[in-house]
């Protein structure tokens, strides 16, 4: 047993020193870490809350207990998390019962096609698309920072929060709205994937070698074309910004086209996630909880009233 608990001694220390030098690691997020904070503890006063209440303090007590009581978290707290709750409200909606044929089966004016025509398209003419393939792999190398950047959710998002100057503290109602469509856009496309099982181009073809391993999912439709279509129809909504509007989708664009040069998807597979981006936006909005976080990301980054405008006073 004294052996035993020397190593556990020995242990602690170590990961004690690891996490000192390294700092904490919670799910992957660096934690900022606070030392001997247990000394302040010690300067708690007696009677004072929460401490044990006197017979004299009792009063004081209740007063500050009730004060606690009524302190609640911030409103936009962790806007990935967060996006849970429109997500819920987005799949429990009785008039979505059916979203996913809604989605495979609506077809897209003027040319009257769905997910699912376009699917059909994809399997009648998988030689031409797989030509367009190797054919913009040709971009590659003056689109390669651009396309390692973008291949994950966060590194495509940032795009949005430059172009428009968005962050949490300034704009959380829109930094919440943009984490919202990743997140309700990720369930829909991955559903839709699961549908269709589509094989990814280099499965099919050894003369596309991806410039990046695809992800472990199917191709069709594509992720990244739909959610960032998905963010940019969202931005859109809220009048952001209020000029030059088009290139919230010219960027959406070109993300998804990355992926194609990247030989991660064909065409079709961008094609079809923006059209059920359109569609999912669509059914975001019969929810009241989505349509409250619009109104808000609408007054937020709006420009000040003609007349209203001072100097600023140091």
């Amino acid at each position: 047993m004294g052996r035993l608990n020397a190593n556990a001694n020995a242990n602690a220390n170590a990961n004690a020193n690891a996490n000192a030098n390294a700092g904490l690691h919670v799910a992957g997020i660096a934690a900022n870490v606070r030392y001997n904070s247990q000394e302040l503890a010690k300067l708690l006063k007696s009677g004072e809350f929460p401490a044990e209440s006197s017979p004299t303090t009792k009063a004081q007590y209740d007063d500050a207990q009730d004060e606690v009581n009524r302190v609640k978290f911030r409103r936009y707290w962790d806007a990935e998390l967060r996006a849970s709750i429109y997500l819920n409200e987005f799949l429990t909606d009785h008039r979505h019962q059916n979203w996913l044929d809604t989605l495979k089966s609506t077809k897209r004016p003027p040319n009257h096609r769905s997910v699912e025509d376009m699917h059909d398209e994809l399997t009648n003419m998988k030689g031409e698309q797989l030509r367009r393939v190797l054919e913009l792999s040709d971009e590659r190398e003056e689109r390669f920072s651009e396309i390692i950047d973008q291949h994950d959710g966060d590194g495509a998002i940032k795009y949005w929060l430059g172009m428009l100057m968005i962050d949490p503290p300034s704009a959380p109602a829109t930094y919440q709205l943009i984490r919202v469509a990743r997140r309700v856009g990720e369930v829909v496309v991955m559903c839709l994937k699961h549908h269709y099982r589509e094989a990814r181009p280099s499965q099919v073809c050894s003369a596309i070698v991806p410039l990046i391993d695809p992800p472990v999912t199917p191709a069709f439709p594509a992720g990244h074309a739909l959610q960032a279509r998905l963010i940019s129809l969202c931005l859109a909504e809220t009048k952001h910004p209020l000029v030059q509007r088009e290139m919230l989708f010219d960027l959406a664009k070109r993300i998804a086209r990355n992926r194609v040069v990247a030989g991660l998807h064909y065409e079709l597979d961008n094609e079809a996630g923006e059209y059920a981006a359109e569609l999912c936006f669509t059914l975001l909005k019969d929810g009241t909880q989505f349509n409250y976080l619009l109104e808000a990301a609408a007054k937020e980054g709006q420009p000040e009233p003609k007349g209203t405008l001072r100097p600023e006073v140091w």
